[in-house]
């Protein structure tokens, strides 16, 4: 009896692994069966297949935006200048490479954007396949759709996006009218660049004798709008140094930032341009009371020049910057003269060697009774996953695309969050903490990727008057809303 009883433990233990072994009659790996909580992937032969990545490089010609290499290639050449990212992402392809015997390259390119994208263009209007995947921006990606250049992501049943390798969040917000045509997740670390979130200076802080933790607002729920609001509006923070009676670049502020943030504040405040009904088709938020209500505290704020620093506003956009932000807002936090600077996490590499200790927070919430914290992505400052519409063997890439996602997981995602972000770029285990937050909190507005009749660009106004020029422009922003719905289903008929 106990040797029978041995036996069939032995063969109990053994079932999970005989079972999650089991392949298909093509010799891929069967992917309903899973062994505990990991998620399996096809594994295929593909033959020698080159796959060709176009990256758009977010970093060029860009004194704040550091370290940036490209998203699953780099434009690093030499492996002793890797940092442990590009490392990881060495391993992950040489690792693909050698699972399913194909190739993978490409190149990142900068400088003109426009160009950049025209290579996509003009590669699915002449039929030419010159790439396979895309890792560019939303903004620049966005008119693809109604031009029916990029390729339905949700039509590739070898890509499963509720693995845990795909940001979730993502593929919801993301999609219209049922259908996916960009996508992020481990596979790129520039969509973890482009989340925002405020950073403030600790040495700044503790010479203002604030006497505030600012990490035990965030976890008791009390990080609000008006609580940033009535900081930095305390103590005279703000300064004239150099007494020439001019509060300019050259000086100290309470709060750096930028128009987009007024868009930023919004969403923290959990509205949106545009929401999506049960049928996943976008309609229009922007003009709701809410948001109106969280317009009026921003507006009034952020045009407080005795306050507030808005880099790429007047008069700092009339004085020749060769980059506005990096000479006036950006500078200042360099510089220890600025105690709250709202941006991207892109900036952080950039303050390494900055004296004074920084830290990081989420951005603040509009009201203390909200569920939670509502982060963003710039539109502008993120990468994507995109495929143009005419690449060929779709189904084969979407294994190898799956397999980019779970050995990034494995792999790249560790490097960069673990080490690079969390422990190298930032100075204390609070502002880990923080990040974490962030990430888990962060949504994505179509209506921000579209910016149907500049709705966003309306949201990026200094202009109190935000009552009446919304009224001018909804009209047109819902022909402009119908028009690439309508462009989505005649694309999908053809």
């Amino acid at each position: 009896m106990k040797k029978l009883l041995i036996v069939i433990v032995s063969l109990m233990l053994m079932l999970p692994l005989l079972v999650s072994c089991k392949t298909d009659t093509d010799g891929q790996k069967d992917t309903s069966a899973t062994q505990s909580d990991e998620k399996q992937i096809i594994v295929k032969n593909m033959q020698g297949r080159e796959i060709v990545i176009l990256c758009w490089d977010f970093g060029y010609n860009s004194k704040s935006i550091l370290g940036y290499t490209g998203e699953v290639i780099t434009k690093i050449e030499n492996e002793e200048d890797y940092s442990s990212v590009d490392v990881a992402k060495a391993k992950m392809r040489a690792k693909i490479e050698e699972e399913y015997n194909c190739k993978i390259t490409g190149e990142v390119v900068g400088g003109d954007h426009n160009a950049f994208t025209n290579r996509i263009r003009n590669m699915v209007q002449s039929g030419v396949k010159d790439f396979d995947i895309v890792f560019d921006n939303l903004t620049f990606l966005s008119p693809f759709v109604s031009s029916n250049i990029l390729y339905d992501l949700n039509k590739i049943s070898t890509i499963d996006f509720t693995n845990p390798w795909w940001d979730q969040n993502a593929r919801e917000d993301l999609s219209i009218a049922n259908r996916l045509y960009f996508m992020c997740g481990d596979l790129n670390t520039y969509d973890n660049d482009g989340t925002w979130c405020i950073l403030f200076n600790k040495n700044l802080l503790n010479n203002l004798n604030l006497d505030i933790d600012l990490y035990q607002l965030v976890r008791d729920n009390q990080w609000t709008f008006d609580k940033l609001v009535e900081i930095c509006k305390s103590a005279n923070i703000t300064r004239d140094l150099n007494g020439d009676g001019v509060l300019d670049e050259k000086d100290q502020w309470a709060f750096g930032t930028e128009t987009y943030n007024i868009f930023v504040h919004v969403l923290a405040g959990g509205d949106k341009i545009v929401k999506k009904d049960a049928n996943d088709i976008p309609y229009f938020t922007v003009t709701e009371e809410s948001v109106f209500r969280s317009l009026g505290k921003i507006l009034e704020f952020y045009n407080d020049q005795n306050t507030v620093m808005v880099g790429n506003a007047p008069p700092y956009t009339g004085k020749g910057f060769e980059n506005v932000w990096e000479a006036t807002v950006h500078k200042a936090f360099i510089e220890g003269r600025e105690l709250f600077y709202m941006c991207g996490l892109i900036n952080v590499p950039s303050f390494r060697n900055m004296e004074d200790d920084f830290g990081i927070l989420p951005v603040p919430k509009m009201s203390a009774d909200q569920d939670r914290y509502y982060h963003t992505v710039s539109v502008a400052n993120m990468s994507v996953l995109a495929l143009p519409l005419n690449v060929e063997n779709v189904e084969d890439l979407g294994i190898v695309i799956e397999a980019m996602g779970k050995y990034s997981r494995e792999y790249v995602t560790p490097a960069y969050y673990d080490i690079q972000l969390k422990y190298r770029d930032t100075r204390d285990n609070e502002s880990s903490e923080m990040l974490d937050l962030i990430f888990s909190s962060r949504t994505f507005d179509i209506g921000a990727a579209f910016n149907w009749g500049n709705t966003l660009t309306n949201l990026m106004l200094l202009d109190m008057n935000y009552t009446s020029r919304f009224d001018a422009i909804m009209d047109a922003a819902q022909v402009a809303l119908e028009q690439t719905l309508e462009s989505i289903n005649e694309a999908t008929l053809d």
